[in-house]
């Protein structure tokens, strides 16, 4: 990005947070609750806000900047973030930290599922359709467990 980058202005005004409120609207345009609650195993443990809330809160916390859970500390009373999630004040830090410990192979699938369904969707609206994708993948590493009596790594 230079001087001579183009740029253009919108009539709508950009959240304080990143983009929090487009990220909502995307998310809607997409029917992003509908397939999360179709296609999401729902682990064992059970939560007040529910499981989209909180999937949707560690998303939210990732889309601001935050990458450590413990900075919810700084974002309870966030009113943007209450406002997204209808409630006076987040769940402590250790609530999402109990969340994500509750989590399994049953719930990753289930959102590889649900992020296929969503690519799929947006591909459709942006009117891309492939025929087949092809996988690039480099084969020309050539793992050597034993060389000249000891064990190594890449050549």
């Amino acid at each position: 990005i230079n001087a001579s980058t183009a740029y253009g202005t919108c009539s709508e005004q950009i959240s304080p947070f990143g983009g929090l409120l487009g990220l909502t609207k995307v998310l809607d345009l997409f029917d992003f609750e509908k397939h999360f609650n179709e296609g999401y195993h729902a682990p064992s443990r059970e939560t007040q806000l529910g499981d989209y809330a909180m999937v949707m809160g560690l998303v939210m916390l990732l889309f601001i900047g935050f990458n450590r859970i413990w900075h919810f500390v700084y974002l309870r009373l966030e009113p943007m973030l209450c406002g997204i999630f209808s409630v006076d004040k987040l769940p402590a830090s250790s609530a999402y930290w109990r969340y994500l410990d509750s989590l399994g192979i049953n719930q990753a699938q289930s959102l590889l599922r649900i992020m296929s369904r969503l690519r799929e969707q947006a591909w459709k609206r942006c009117g891309i359709q492939y025929s087949y994708i092809a996988i690039d993948i480099d084969a020309t590493v050539e793992n050597h467990l034993w060389r000249s009596g000891r064990r190594t790594g890449r050549p």
